[in-house]
């Protein structure tokens, strides 16, 4: 009989673990999901702002630049190290932490964000609470998670289906829809809603961009016109704006239980 281990911490995450896609379908979501995260950030001006699991820190930079009290926090030693490497000047301090236990006094920051990383975590809700535990009282979580039910994932596996009833082999690497060896959980809306547990409750919720990996969908936008393709890829991002299910990011916001919600929705 075999025994299921539990999900082990990554405390060697590299640099050339990730290969950032180069199709303009990869290019577009890669910078809204960025810009999202550090507007979302740096809402309150001048506030205190922890990414947690910041890889080099290239997010945590780019909200110091606009003048927050920024710290990322990250498990890998050389992860830290080339992002000091790529800007030795910048004002954000990197921490090495887990981020089921972090390293700061209850309350102490006006946001906390994750991007892309939750899904790696040992324990995503043991971070939740941690989470919860250092944010200011009216303070708020900011979390982008990559949805394996989006219309892409889905679509993907049904043209796998009809490939494999008409013969054709299988490729050997893995398929974009399934859930990578390092992922710990596999993101979709229902687990992106249970994530406040106790400690946090939903205050805005929605999705960025559609279609992402699909066959022939980034060639596709690579044959446009700039003009033509980013049109296209706009569309499709208005309609996953309104169905997060159906979306390639999910972005959720959190705040304390107590705390009021926004007045506006997303």
């Amino acid at each position: 009989m075999t025994t299921a281990q539990p999900p082990g911490l990554d405390l060697s995450y590299k640099i050339d673990d990730f290969i950032a896609g180069t199709r303009r379908d990869s290019l577009y979501l890669y910078r809204a999901i960025e810009d999202t995260m550090v507007d979302l950030a740096t809402a309150t001006p001048g506030g205190r702002v922890l990414d947690v699991a910041c890889g080099t820190g290239k997010q945590a930079m780019r909200i110091a630049e606009r003048g927050c009290y920024s710290v990322g926090a990250e498990a890998s030693a050389e992860m830290i190290g080339v992002g000091r490497w790529i800007q030795p000047e910048s004002r954000a301090l990197m921490v090495r932490s887990i981020a089921e236990s972090l390293p700061f006094v209850d309350g102490s920051f006006d946001r906390v964000i994750c991007q892309g990383s939750l899904d790696h975590f040992a324990d995503p809700m043991a971070f939740m609470r941690e989470a919860a535990r250092i944010l200011k009282p009216d303070g708020r979580v900011v979390i982008a998670l990559a949805n394996f039910e989006s219309v892409s994932c889905r679509a993907g596996r049904l043209v796998d289906r009809a490939k494999r009833r008409l013969g054709r082999p299988r490729p050997p690497w893995r398929l974009y829809w399934e859930t990578p060896e390092d992922h710990n959980v596999r993101g979709d809306l229902p687990y992106v809603r249970s994530l406040g547990g106790d400690a946090l409750a939903l205050d805005r919720l929605w999705g960025i961009s559609m279609l992402w990996l699909f066959s022939r969908y980034g060639q596709a936008l690579d044959l446009l016109p700039e003009r033509a393709a980013r049109t296209v890829w706009g569309g499709l991002d208005r309609i996953a704006r309104r169905r997060p299910q159906d979306a390639d990011m999910i972005i959720s916001v959190w705040r304390k239980p107590e705390a009021a919600a926004w007045r506006t929705t997303g």
